[in-house]
């Protein structure tokens, strides 16, 4: 299991932090579509994490695609996110993915094929997008 002890270690972050505040805030928004493991890239100890993330910008788009290995034991190994602070391993959509994954055993995570993978998002994208109220931000 991950800790946000880990979370904040690996990613020099606070939880009062903005990128650690905003991953909060785009997980209790079920802007986490899918979050899942990937048998086939797990080695040595290590799980591959793959979650979608909805843009917060541009919510009809793609959604952020999320990868990272995640030692059985919970240490973060790396993550990367397709958004543009993605790059950094240490953006809100990462973060989210990683306070999601606090939630369960590595291990317990739901197993996702390489097939089913990228269509995984579609079903959940369209729900959330049906519920989703919009909110002026001032």
């Amino acid at each position: 299991m991950i800790s946000i002890k880990e979370i904040c270690t690996w990613a020099g972050t606070k939880p009062d932090n903005r990128n650690f505040v905003e991953g909060e805030r785009l997980l209790q928004a079920g802007h986490i579509l899918k979050c899942g493991k990937c048998s086939v890239k797990c080695d040595r100890g290590a799980v591959s994490i793959i979650a979608y993330c909805l843009q917060t910008s541009h919510l009809k788009e793609n959604p952020h695609k999320i990868d990272g290995h995640v030692s059985l034991s919970g240490k973060i190994k790396t993550m990367i996110c397709t958004c543009k602070a993605g790059l950094g391993e240490k953006c809100k959509h990462i973060i989210a993915t990683l306070i999601y994954c606090t939630r369960y055993k590595i291990n317990e995570i739901e197993e996702l094929s390489c097939t089913d993978k990228e269509c995984s998002w579609k079903v959940p994208q369209k729900v959330s997008l049906a519920t989703y109220v919009s909110h002026h931000l001032f």
